[in-house]
């Protein structure tokens, strides 16, 4: 089973409140055609307010709960912001749109979406990208900073990040995970854990998923772009657009039409 079949309703829970990249994501819509993808679009945190700032976007994911939580999003917009979104259930190493090659000025992979993936994943998702993206357009990714993955504490403890009331149910949900670092392939593995706490009382039901996050370097980054026929333009610490460095807190990268 897919992580996101399991943890869809605690992935908003835990990512409601993430907006920190929206702005960089708007600003790169205002300057290139307004017909935007995203690629791993979830439960819809950004199409949304894509499609209120003016834009058509199509969003693609492969987990058919994190898109029926998206579905929600849409049938609760105005009809003139729903009619601007379009949902695919597709896998982003291999979806097809006929007769939409390079009509896209903006792709985005948002929120750590491409670490999800493997080296030959990742590049068969930049061919795509390279086959739809507009020659003028842009592809952004977003990605946490790797050197502050690589020092992560190998010791596999089990640690609180977050204490949740879901406002479905009213349940208390405890949000524990427990990571480990192999430097070698440079995959992080992470075990999440979340208790859902009746409101009313009763049992707690216990959820565990499991991920792995391959983390990249930007050479790293510089040259699957490059083997895929694109080419970096930007690469970003920050969503103020401050450098990269490392120290950062995230690494954001352009790219175009190579």
């Amino acid at each position: 089973m897919d992580i996101y079949e399991k943890i869809a309703r605690y992935y908003d829970l835990t990512h409601d409140s993430l907006t920190d990249d929206l702005g960089f994501v708007l600003a790169l819509a205002d300057v290139l055609e307004p017909n935007v993808l995203e690629l791993g679009c979830g439960s819809g945190r950004l199409l949304l307010p894509i499609a209120q700032h003016g834009c058509q976007v199509t969003g693609i994911d492969s987990s058919a709960a994190m898109l029926s939580r998206a579905h929600r999003r849409v049938q609760m917009a105005s009809p003139e912001v729903a009619g601007c979104i379009r949902l695919l259930e597709a896998d982003m190493t291999s979806f097809e749109l006929a007769g939409e090659e390079g009509q896209f000025g903006l792709v985005v992979i948002p929120y750590n979406t491409f670490m999800h993936l493997d080296a030959d994943q990742m590049l068969n998702t930049l061919r795509r990208v390279k086959r739809y993206l507009h020659p003028k357009g842009r592809l952004f990714i977003d990605m946490i900073n790797p050197v502050s993955v690589a020092q992560t504490p190998n010791d596999r403890l089990l640690t609180l990040e977050n204490q949740l009331i879901d406002p479905e149910t009213g349940d208390l949900v405890l949000q524990m995970a427990s990571s480990w670092l192999d430097e070698l392939t440079q995959i992080l593995n992470i075990t999440w854990i979340y208790d859902s706490s009746p409101a009313q009382g009763g049992a707690v039901s216990r959820t565990l998923a499991n991920a792995q996050y391959h983390y990249l370097y930007p050479h790293q980054v510089e040259l699957l772009l490059k083997e895929s026929g694109l080419k970096m333009e930007l690469i970003a610490g920050s969503y103020d657009g401050s450098p990269f460095t490392e120290e950062s807190e995230r690494l954001l990268v352009t790219a175009s039409v190579g």
